[in-house]
Parts: C-alpha cells; structure tokens; sequence
C-alpha cells in the first residue's frame, strides 16, 4: 500500500504539470518564448479531448511564460503584426521577475519537496514548503504592482493570488497564469511575422495551412468565414503539402 507521504509526493507534480496545460480550441495558439523573445509557435497535440487540443509546456522551464494568440475569422478584425511584436516585447519584460520567482517555486515544489517526502526528511519538506508560499506572496505582491502593466482586470488578479497561494503547485506557473489571461488576435498569415527564427518559420507557415484547411472544410463554402480563411491559406502560399 502506498503510504500517504508517497502519494502526495505523486500529487505535487501531477497538480503543477495539469495546471501548466493549454487546452485550445480551433484557432488558438501557443507560442513558447525564450529570455524575452517568442521560439516557437503550437497549435497543440494531434489528438483532441472535448473538442479541444491539449498542450503541455516544457516542465522544466516555468521560468519562460507561454504567450496565447488566436487568429481573426473576419477582415479587419486582428492586430498589426508589429503592434502585436511590440505589446509581447512589453508583457515579457513585465513579467520577467514573476518567471524567476516561478522557477524557484517549481524547484522546490515539484523537485525538492517530493524528494523530501520520499527520503522522509519531513523539516526540509515543510521549509520547502513555507519558502514556496512565501515566494508565491511576494509574487502576487508583484502582480497587484504590474496590473495595469499586464493588463490584467482586478478579478484576473484576485484569481491569480487565491490559485498561487490554496494551491501551493499552481505558485510555479504563476507566470504562466498572468500571461494566460492576455490573448492576442491577428491574422493566421500574421502570425511567422512574430520574429520567429528563420528555420522554424516554414514549419508555422506548414502548420497554420494544415489548421486553416482543417477547420475550412467545417464551414459554408459562401460564408464569410470561408472566404477569409482561403485568404489567409492564399497569404501563406497554398493549400498544405501532405507530409510524408
């Protein structure tokens, strides 16, 4: 029989890695970033589960906040790429201290705190544990700071401080959480505009032409939400090439 300090042990990670998951609908996207700049772009696992793709993030890196977008179903309707760009640049920076803070947190959640139930070192769990939850308050101090910097509304922030703190795992996606809420909305043939590098630009292009015929063929050929998706499939060079 597994003993309580083993299954809890199990529960810290488990807890963190479903509450670091991205459940995305048709249209919407999320880009991984690196030390301030956007790496790569997913539209989520092949498989679906409620009608919506799942995708979980690195565990290991809850230090560098993914960023959602979704793309604009009528003309007009989207961002500039280059505003877009600019706001992301901006959000980075402001929630940069808030990915250390959840690094740290996520090392002594997810790493040292299991391995002190494991080892039955019960002291060190618990500093672990009291460390985290101070960490967590300094970072939710952080995000009432930044509110109109993240742009975040003050129910966002009260959900965002009572997750961090009932739910001491959820404290190492704080950053994750904040950057959830903000979601852009541009043009799909906008989106390999972002400043991505150059070798994984073909790869978003190929990616967003399989999306965009995929969700096409479950809409009216004479609506106008056919017409803007062929559109952007034009904008990105043409019907995707199967691969092999």
């Amino acid at each position: 029989m597994p003993t309580s300090e083993g299954l809890l042990a199990l529960a810290l990670p488990a807890v963190y890695l479903f509450d670091s998951a991205h459940f995305l609908c048709v249209g919407e996207a999320v880009i991984s970033t690196r030390t301030g700049f956007v790496r790569g772009l997913s539209l989520g696992w092949s498989f679906e589960l409620g009608g919506r793709r799942p995708y979980v993030p690195n565990p290991l890196t809850p230090f560098w906040p993914e960023l959602r977008v979704q793309w604009a179903t009528s003309r007009g309707a989207g961002s500039a790429s280059e505003d877009v760009k600019i706001e992301m640049s901006r959000h980075l920076r402001a929630v940069r201290a808030l990915g250390w803070i959840s690094g740290v947190c996520g090392f002594l959640l997810i790493l040292v705190a299991p391995l002190a139930l494991a080892l039955g070192q019960q002291r060190l769990f618990v500093a672990a544990a009291i460390l985290c939850f101070l960490l967590s308050g300094a970072g939710c101090t952080l995000v009432c700071i930044r509110r109109k910097d993240l742009q975040l509304t003050r129910w966002q922030v009260c959900s965002t401080f009572i997750m961090a703190l009932v739910c001491l795992p959820c404290a190492a996606n704080l950053a994750r959480a904040v950057s959830t809420h903000r979601r852009w909305t541009l043009a799909a043939s906008d989106l390999p505009a972002l400043g991505f590098d150059a070798n994984g630009v073909a790869m978003i292009r190929q990616s967003l032409k399989e999306a965009l015929a995929s969700a096409q063929r479950y809409l009216p050929e004479n609506s106008r939400e056919h017409q803007v998706l062929s559109e952007e499939l034009r904008k990105l060079g043409g019907a995707p090439h199967d691969r092999h």
